[in-house]
């Protein structure tokens, strides 16, 4: 059996980890648009290799994903996608199988398949420009399908579930951020037999807002959901945007790139922002949403990795529940709009299903 995820703190046996343009990639490019790009791949590769070294310590296999070593961007500007960093933005483990809620890169799923292509679940994510694209006469209007919550679901797109961010399972439970939209019928149909499922009504990432450290415990932002009715008896360390605190010279990028990405020591550095405003977007998403010390990864229910060791508030919870924090280096995840736990896409951990709210 090569899925097998039952929650997010079993002790992780397989994972992958994400992977990225090495700094050539940008040669030719002016230089002060380069510098800071080369210096962000460099050091983001670094960290990965680090990343890497840590897993391997805890006994965790880690596949990663080809990347073209001769790609270059001057040889079709524009038209290169977000390499294949963050495994989690399309797909994850439910259970016994993976489940593909879009095909973010094709690397990554190239090299899923390569690893198993056994218990594959494949599901379209339809924004509104796919949907409109993809319609026929006798669709409803995309704002309809939505509020109707895919009750009139064209044949075409009757596999969509919602994007993998946005589901976390519990033992017995998975929680769905349905904001963004939700095929109740389909996921029904595909796991009501397996699973209790919860609708969340978060409307982001569920790694950027709570995540289920181990039984009894939660890391997560303020007012994300009542966690008496969805967690009863679990205790929340909640963590208000204590990462915005750290990081005051990005308010001086908010006029230029609304809040969406930041790269220490080029606040100022004009022609980098509008290069990659121009012809990055899709590389960068939206950090100022994000809180980082949120976004972990459990490597069994006594480890966790963290790209903030010094968060006092989370060492002393973490303490309380004898979580000992793994220290992961993560230098541009304010670039990125990604942290630990979106790089990674954990595969298989050791463990089976359970019901930890079973009255």
């Amino acid at each position: 059996m090569k899925y097998n995820i039952w929650n997010k703190w079993d002790p992780l046996k397989v994972c992958m980890l994400g992977n990225n343009y090495a700094p050539e990639f940008f040669n030719g490019v002016s230089d002060k648009a380069a510098d800071p790009l080369k210096r962000i791949c460099e050091e983001t590769l670094e960290d990965l290799q680090g990343y890497k070294e840590i897993l391997e310590q805890f006994g965790v296999e880690v596949i990663q994903p080809d990347i073209n070593p001769n790609d270059r961007f001057l040889d079709n500007p524009g038209n290169y996608s977000r390499g294949p960093l963050q495994p989690r933005d399309a797909q994850l483990v439910i259970g016994n199988e993976l489940v593909f809620t879009w095909i973010d890169a094709p690397e990554i799923e190239q090299r899923l398949l390569e690893y198993s292509n056994q218990n594959i679940v494949k599901s379209v994510k339809t924004d509104e420009n796919t949907y409109n694209l993809m319609r026929g006469e006798d669709w409803p209007e995309y704002e309809d399908y939505l509020t109707n919550n895919y009750s009139e679901c064209p044949s075409e797109i009757e596999n969509v579930f919602t994007p993998a961010p946005n589901i976390t399972v519990v033992g017995k439970d998975v929680y769905v951020d349905v904001v963004h939209g939700f095929n109740k019928k389909a996921w029904d149909e595909k796991f009501s037999k397996t699973f209790r499922t919860t609708d969340l009504y978060i409307g982001g990432h569920n790694d950027a807002c709570f995540h289920t450290i181990k039984p009894g415990a939660i890391l997560s932002l303020n007012d994300v959901q009542i966690y008496a009715e969805t967690f009863p008896d679990w205790e929340v360390c909640y963590l208000p945007d204590q990462s915005w605190s750290k990081v005051e010279e990005f308010l001086k990028l908010k006029d230029q790139n609304q809040g969406k990405w930041w790269v220490p020591g080029e606040e100022d550095n004009a022609e980098f922002t509008h290069f990659v405003e121009t012809w990055l977007q899709d590389w960068v998403g939206y950090v100022e949403e994000t809180v980082f010390d949120v976004n972990v990864l459990m490597l069994d229910q006594n480890h966790c990795c963290v790209s903030n060791p010094n968060n006092e508030q989370v060492n002393t919870f973490f303490k309380k529940h004898h979580i000992e924090p793994v220290h992961v280096p993560w230098r541009h995840r304010y670039f990125w709009d990604g942290g630990l736990h979106c790089i990674t896409l954990d595969l298989y951990r050791d463990g089976v299903q359970k019901d930890y709210f079973d009255s």
